[in-house]
């Protein structure tokens, strides 16, 4: 999840992002995630992360001729992480699956905007989509951004993140194959064996800035995508604009309907916790 100082320079009022809020989609409002036309759970003919929507919308959006390029996150050796851009399907595809670590997604959306690229998808978390819109307008004559948002409740130091894994489920997080939030479950895979704690057991690994975001779903994306809400192996996604629908459209997928009060009461909850952790910095100060 981003955090340097050049992310930090798109960060922008309430006002601003309501307003952009109504310039990128037309939708309904609904004050716990926010504009939408559609909403559902979904499972794709694709292996991934739950139900593997991320990786169908991408593989549409390439053959489709949607955009040129994505901003995604493929993992390094070790558990670790980059922002790279992937030019075709086959790209898309070696970056399935989840990282719950902050990385720089906004450095590579300027470079490729500086490199002249045109059409650009990106996936990402709410801050990260913020970034990305206030990008969006400056450059609006230049390029177009489709933007797949995650929902996040909040990402991990990976130093951090790798101390706290061993002191709770003893195991070397670098190992892991497969790591996966779920039902406030941390799971970590190596081997085929699952190791799991409860996600709060975390807490001395959240990046600190995530604890003043107050948004769950990604509320300024075309679409949104995330776990919650939807059983295991399926993917919630929230529909948000004509961009979304577009990408959305005839995408071959298997739909049921979605828990709309476990994203409801995340989404709460994530508001109510950094309003508390923002009043209770402005009196320090």
């Amino acid at each position: 999840m981003p955090g340097n100082s050049i992310e930090k320079r798109q960060n922008f009022t309430k006002q601003e992002e309501a307003k952009m809020a109504k310039e990128f989609s037309e939708s309904t409002k609904d004050e716990g995630i926010g504009f939408h036309c559609d909403l559902f759970s979904a499972k794709s003919g694709i292996e991934g992360q739950d139900g593997g929507v991320v990786t169908a919308l991408l593989t549409k959006g390439f053959e489709q001729d949607m955009f040129d390029s994505a901003i995604v996150v493929q993992s390094k050796e070790g558990y670790n992480a980059e922002a790279i851009e992937a030019k075709n399907v086959g790209d898309a595809l070696k970056a399935k699956g989840t990282k719950y670590l902050r990385i720089n997604m906004t450095q590579k959306l300027l470079e490729l905007i500086g490199e002249g690229k045109k059409r650009i998808a990106m996936v990402c978390t709410p801050c990260q989509v913020k970034s990305a819109r206030k990008i969006q307008q400056t450059f609006k004559n230049k390029c177009e951004i489709t933007i797949i948002g995650l929902f996040c409740f909040e990402a991990f130091n990976k130093d951090r993140l790798k101390k706290e894994t061993e002191k709770f489920l003893g195991i070397d997080l670098d190992k892991t194959q497969k790591t996966q939030i779920l039902k406030g479950k941390f799971t970590a895979v190596i081997d085929g064996k699952e190791y799991n704690c409860k996600v709060k057991d975390l807490d001395q690994a959240i990046e600190k800035s995530c604890l003043y975001c107050e948004d769950f779903t990604s509320q300024l994306a075309d679409i949104s995508v995330g776990s919650v809400g939807s059983k295991r192996g399926y993917s919630t996604v929230i529909v948000r604009s004509e961009v979304g629908e577009e990408l959305l459209k005839n995408l071959d997928l298997l739909k049921k309907e979605v828990n709309f009060d476990e994203i409801d009461k995340l989404s709460k909850f994530k508001r109510e916790r950094a309003k508390e952790n923002l009043d209770a910095l402005v009196k320090q100060k």
